[in-house]
């Protein structure tokens, strides 16, 4: 018996294990895709030094990257251009991680941000545009 209750111990304990660091709590993963019939800009880092770079997405193109949350630090900023328009933004807060967390922590949650001419979108389910949407930012 005292085998059994180890060997559950060890594979309750194994997806905590896989995250790339002690504190974080889940994994996230964000896209944010170019809903614009334009090029645009995109500029994503990390509160504490992380810089995704700046990329540039044409017509219906994405960028995502997946992440390790630790509750209540974890921050992403996003600046956009398109064409003479800029909007700095909140990627991910605590606003995003309750909008896109689904409850399960052994799950990766996915969040969606669409940049559309009228403003930047985002979503917990890729769904239909504009019911599934939530309207964050104008430019």
């Amino acid at each position: 018996m005292n085998l059994f209750i180890r060997a559950l111990f060890i594979f309750a304990t194994i997806p905590l294990c896989v995250a790339s660091s002690p504190n974080d709590l889940c994994f996230f993963r964000m896209y944010i895709t170019n809903g614009i019939e334009d090029k645009i800009a995109v500029h994503v880092s990390k509160r504490g030094g992380e810089d995704l770079g700046n990329r540039t997405l044409a017509f219906n193109e994405e960028f995502d990257w997946k992440f390790g949350v630790v509750l209540f630090r974890t921050y992403y900023r996003g600046e956009f251009w398109w064409g003479s328009h800029y909007k700095t933004t909140s990627i991910f807060n605590r606003y995003v991680f309750g909008n896109c967390f689904n409850g399960n922590i052994f799950a990766v949650q996915r969040c969606y941000w669409l940049v559309k001419p009228d403003g930047i979108y985002l979503s917990d389910n890729n769904g239909t545009f504009p019911d599934d949407w939530n309207q964050v930012e104008r430019w």
